[in-house]
């Protein structure tokens, strides 16, 4: 099972896997004519949107098939986050921790 998640933004296209992973990349002509901080801007937004849809698709499933581990309530999302699962605001967070200042806009 391959578990991904894609966005769309500005003239960028990717797809992550869960954890924010980069697996492909497109850009249009229009994305690379609107200049390196804005397409910079749109990348890491794409990234961030699809990271947490590949993030949530894979909670769900390894909720579905391992949820009766955690207890009547199924995997708390401590456990997940310890998986690299986190919630869409903590994926931002944590991306946003480890982007190098030279990406920074």
């Amino acid at each position: 099972m391959s578990i991904t998640g894609t966005a769309r933004d500005g003239g960028v296209a990717v797809e992550v896997a869960p954890g924010g992973a980069l697996r492909t990349l497109e850009l249009t002509a229009g994305a690379l004519r609107g200049g390196g901080p804005r397409l910079a801007d749109a990348i890491l937004r794409a990234v961030r949107e699809a990271a947490a849809e590949a993030n949530e698709r894979a909670r769900r499933a390894l909720e579905a098939e391992l949820g009766g581990l955690g207890g009547p309530s199924g995997l708390s999302g401590a456990e997940l986050g310890s998986l690299g699962l986190g919630t869409e605001t903590d994926l931002a967070d944590r991306a946003e921790d480890t982007t190098p200042d030279t990406w920074r806009v």
